[in-house]
């Protein structure tokens, strides 16, 4: 049982219990996930089992999509439904919200909530921030946002409004942040609502499982081969499987582009993962397999 096995996570569990419990369901504990999702969000979770686990980092920096819903008129300390109100305003009517939203399409500066597992001198942000302490040097971040689209109507309750809105981005957006940002442009607090993870690289929620499907063993792994189907491919024969299981560097002439490249047999079994190397006319194993992991 070696792969990737997309989850549809749901509310109320953070990403590493999900870990656990597939531990518990698939008897073993070489998983591995990639893009964490906060205990309140739910959607698409890739998740590296066994043999898996070791082509995550190759996973880790695909653009991503969502679908969330955003609150005008609360601010919380945590971005989210979850935290505490910091500020409240009472919300009549909102104007040029399409155009706002549009705004953020391109390049986005964004600045990581404090709530969140990024490291300032060794710690989580959201260690300083459960001791009261507020970091005001949070390095920012660009984002590409690639698509942005309110998708719903704009629905008044309350003295608050709430709508949905679309998101495909590159890696490391917190749509907690783009929205309390939305909000502010808007003039008003804010903070997501609900958030739904609808697609990670090249993984869509169509592919997934809920846990109860993978524990009724109503599910399907993605072989490594084709969970890296947008690296570049080269084919080798059995004689030629030999030298690149020992890891042996190889001439450029074998690859017709001298980049990042997975390299498999005729059986479409992953042998191991080649770069140029960065002084020398050649390219070498960054990665080698040398067991069937299919």
């Amino acid at each position: 049982m070696n792969g990737i096995l997309i989850v549809d996570k749901p509310k109320d569990f953070t990403s590493h219990d999900i870990i656990n419990v597939l531990r518990g369901i698939l008897k073993t504990r070489k998983l591995g996930h990639t893009g964490t999702l906060d205990p309140d969000a739910t959607g698409v979770l890739v998740v590296g089992v066994n043999r898996g686990t070791k082509i995550m980092k190759y996973l880790n920096n695909d653009e991503k999509i969502y679908k969330a819903r955003i609150c005008i008129g609360i601010a919380t300390d945590t971005l989210d439904k979850t935290g505490k109100v910091i500020d409240k305003a009472i919300v009549s009517e909102l104007n040029k919200v399409d155009e706002v939203i549009k705004s953020f399409s391109g390049t986005y500066t964004q600045t990581p909530p404090m709530y969140s597992a990024i490291k300032y001198k060794g710690k989580r942000l959201y260690e300083y921030a459960r001791q009261g302490i507020v970091i005001e040097d949070i390095p920012c971040r660009d984002i590409e946002i690639f698509d942005i689209k309110r998708i719903s109507d704009i629905i008044y309750e309350e003295g608050l409004a709430y709508f949905d809105y679309y998101v495909h981005s590159s890696k490391g957006l917190y749509v907690r942040t783009l929205s309390y940002d939305i909000g502010k442009l808007l003039g008003y607090p804010a903070h997501n609502y609900d958030l739904r993870r609808l697609k990670a690289g090249k993984f869509g929620i169509e592919e997934s499982y809920t846990l109860e499907e993978i524990q009724n063993g109503n599910y399907k792994l993605i072989t490594l081969n084709e969970a890296l189907g947008d690296l570049e491919t080269v084919v080798v024969n059995d004689e030629f499987s030999n030298h690149i299981k020992n890891g042996m560097a190889i001439s450029l002439k074998h690859f017709k582009k001298h980049k990042l490249t997975k390299i498999i047999n005729k059986d479409n079994t992953l042998l191991a993962i080649y770069d140029k190397h960065p002084t020398e006319g050649k390219m070498i194993a960054v990665n080698v397999y040398p067991k069937e992991v299919e």
